[in-house]
């Protein structure tokens, strides 16, 4: 038979079974012998089709050219592609039995520089009576350097609450006295003094001094009982899609390419899919006509009422959310099981697509689960 006219590559990859089976049923009714049977799954029937009309699935035309990646996503990505090339070279590091060494400025010994010009503003802070008033800031507690340098080995050995407490000083510090990072010098007392800053002090600096703390190498390892955990958390893919307020939304995601990067960098997703599902409806049934489209999943405003308790925030267009527009899809598919004369179809329901048609026959429904 002839092969009917809306039966090519993209529409037979697109199709739903109840749009095989009208395939297979119209192939077979001007036979005197079945040719096509509609057991099996889905994939099994569309090969059937596309074997008997000798339809090449693999020769689908190219998908539309998606949009220009910005400066800041070019950006981002490289910075992501640099991130995941220093996992890979830490884990064959790690592997080997190697110390991985990320760079030669020492992260670490940064913090360490910040906090030393603290503690010497924090001091000469202390020991004027005059700039002490001023300040409105206290300290938790007394921390002296001996302290500090255990923490700064500590989290070199990849002791993550050392670390927190780090920076936590470091954040209580900046509050107390303003410092900033200075050059790297000795610092001038063992302790901060444990009296309050905020009013006259007579305390001076004790005499005692330290050198400064030094780690044992300028570069950044940790221990190897914390690197295999360190690299298996980095498995993880931080990227996602951005939170899509609506129909519109979704079809500017999968058009402007976002949908189809975040399927590169983490194969297929639910919200991914259920985006492109929502597109191929675009694509398939409304042939890209975006005005017929929304206009279709417009929730009609039944009465003043209703117009009165849509909240300020909601905009005035209400669209129905995508998840029910996707879930509704195998529904409305299921209201076309069976067999139809495509003639008399075509007749009754020219220009309609599926959507249009469940709703003209009084079977679209949002509220099944």
């Amino acid at each position: 038979m002839t092969r009917p006219a809306d039966l090519d590559a993209a529409s037979l990859t697109s199709a739903s079974g109840a749009q095989l089976n009208y395939w297979i049923d119209a192939v077979n009714k001007d036979l005197p012998k079945k040719v096509l049977v509609k057991t099996g799954t889905v994939d099994i029937r569309r090969q059937r089709l596309a074997d008997y009309f000798s339809i090449d699935l693999s020769s689908l035309p190219p998908a539309p050219s998606i949009g220009p990646i910005s400066r800041d996503t070019e950006i981002n990505k490289r910075q992501w592609d640099h991130l995941r090339s220093l996992g890979a070279e830490w884990a064959e590091k790690d592997k080997s039995g190697q110390e991985f060494q990320l760079s030669t400025i020492f992260l670490l010994n940064l913090l360490l520089e910040f906090i030393k010009s603290a503690i010497q503003q924090t001091l000469a802070t202390a020991a004027n009576p005059m700039s002490s008033v001023a300040g409105s800031h206290q300290m938790a507690q007394p921390m002296d350097v001996e302290t500090v340098q255990a923490l700064i080995k500590s989290a070199g050995d990849g002791d993550i609450q050392a670390l927190a407490t780090l920076f936590n000083l470091q954040a209580a510090l900046t509050v107390h006295s303003g410092a900033a990072p200075a050059n790297l010098g000795t610092i001038g007392s063992s302790s901060i003094p444990s009296a309050s800053v905020s009013g006259p002090s007579t305390t001076t600096a004790p005499s005692k001094t330290y050198p400064s703390p030094a780690l044992a190498n300028s570069g950044t390892s940790l221990s190897s009982s914390s690197d295999s955990a360190i690299l298996s958390s980095g498995n993880l893919t931080i990227e996602a899609l951005k939170k899509a307020e609506g129909l519109r939304d979704v079809i500017s995601q999968v058009e402007n390419g976002e949908v189809a990067r975040i399927r590169e960098l983490i194969t297929l997703k639910i919200t991914v899919n259920r985006r492109e599902r929502v597109a191929n409806e675009l694509r398939n049934e409304f042939n890209g006509d975006k005005d017929r489209f929304f206009t279709f999943f417009t929730v009609a405003q039944d009465s003043q009422n209703a117009l009165k308790k849509r909240k300020k925030s909601q905009p005035a267009e209400e669209l129905r959310p995508l998840r029910l527009v996707v879930e509704a899809i195998v529904h409305r598919d299921r209201a076309f099981n069976g067999v139809f004369v495509a003639e008399l179809w075509e007749g009754k329901w020219a220009g309609k697509n599926k959507w249009e048609i469940w709703r003209a026959i009084g079977k679209e429904d949002y509220s099944r689960k």
